[in-house]
């Protein structure tokens, strides 16, 4: 009986192109208004985990008879995360601590146009657009999410240890608005 049920499992796969693989993606995060603070296409591969963004939502209760009725409420949406391979420059997270300055000021608390007004000189928000594009088996590109109005809300801390032997790596947190599947 497992046989016929195993034998349609695999043809489906492999009709289908087969499945998703989790390590087979690729990030892309653009700062919109000042692109010079974006992540490079060619440090794209120095993204090494992230998610396709959830989304939930949440039930908004109204009170009817002394019994809660359950409606459904807005849409929320949890920080996104990235982790990212610190190169030797450390020309991307420089450029993310750059972000953040730019969003609220300066490393002694002082405000001005360049540092802290979060509206930039153009007039344009802070903010950016991240991407996450899952990539298929033959190297093309699949499913696309994109995450807009994104803007760093906390980098980690990157730990320097004698006896730890691999690369050093960081968390970063993005706050957004919605994402879209393109």
């Amino acid at each position: 009986m497992a046989l016929p049920l195993l034998s349609s499992f695999k043809s489906k796969l492999a009709n289908g192109g087969g499945a998703a693989r989790p390590n087979l993606f690729k990030v892309s995060i653009k700062n919109t208004p000042n692109i010079s603070l974006s992540v490079a296409s060619t440090e794209e591969i120095l993204v090494k985990a992230t998610s396709i963004p959830a989304a939930t939502i949440a039930a908004a209760p109204i009170t009817y008879g002394g019994r809660p009725l359950k409606y459904a409420g807005f849409r929320t949406y949890d920080n996104w995360s990235t982790t990212i391979i610190n190169d030797e420059d450390f020309a991307i997270r420089n450029r993310i601590h750059e972000w953040m300055r730019q969003i609220s000021g300066a490393l002694d608390g002082t405000r001005n146009a360049k540092a802290g007004a979060y509206v930039n000189t153009a007039g344009a928000y802070n903010e950016g657009v991240g991407t996450v594009t899952q990539v298929n088996k033959d190297g093309s590109s699949g499913q696309s999410y994109t995450i807009n109005n994104i803007w760093p809300t906390s980098i980690a801390a990157m730990a320097v240890d004698w006896s730890t032997d691999g690369f050093m790596e960081y968390a970063v947190e993005w706050c957004y608005d919605t994402w879209t599947h393109n």
